[in-house]
């Protein structure tokens, strides 16, 4: 039992850290808070997560209970999922620059980091379906430590841009790009599989 929740603990950890991506996020957090002072920078570090965790874990518990209202089976909603995961992995995988904006503030910074940089459709999805297949509170454990890493990644962000470089940081997201594109995959089948 034990080594069961473990596993899928692993499992959606992986998942959701990977489309997560904070290593991606470096150089947009970076851009949207050079001119901000290291208090600044890590209040919207701090704000980003909690906002991204809030909407990450609303999913999580409530996710499953909106697709039956709407009345979309979770097979359905699966394939959807893939498909806009698959785009998404294609996007990082061939290195495909996400929306830049200029920030007024720390708040504003926060904002745009938060949702949809680290909470965005892929999270949405991915969340609702491991909640559905793996357990709500296997997911919640796992998107809370998805949080914390993505936190840590984004907080350090200029410490890791100044020792790895834009290269080394680039190569971390592109491997990020490819999971995501074997996840979008997984879910399709399943989807598929699930009638």
């Amino acid at each position: 039992m034990a080594a069961e929740f473990v596993g899928s603990f692993i499992k959606a950890f992986v998942l959701l850290f990977a489309i997560m991506d904070p290593f991606a996020g470096v150089p947009i957090f970076i851009a949207l808070t050079e001119k901000l002072s290291r208090i600044g920078r890590n209040k919207a570090a701090n704000q980003a997560v909690l906002l991204a965790g809030i909407v990450a874990l609303s999913f999580v518990f409530f996710g499953t209970l909106l697709l039956d209202a709407l009345r979309i089976r979770i097979s359905d909603f699966q394939i959807a999922g893939g498909i806009v995961l698959g785009i998404m992995g294609l996007q990082i995988l061939f290195g495909f620059e996400r929306e830049r904006h200029k920030p007024q503030d720390y708040h504003v910074a926060a904002v745009v980091i938060g949702v949809p940089l680290i909470t965005g459709p892929g999270v949405i999805t991915t969340a609702t379906v491991l909640s559905a297949s793996e357990g709500v509170w296997v997911t919640a454990l796992a998107t809370v430590a998805s949080l914390l890493a993505t936190w840590l990644v984004i907080r350090e962000s200029f410490w890791l841009h100044k020792i790895f470089g834009p290269q080394v940081i680039d190569a971390f997201s592109r491997v990020m790009g490819l999971i995501l594109v074997a996840v979008a995959v997984s879910f399709i089948r399943a989807g598929l599989g699930g009638g």
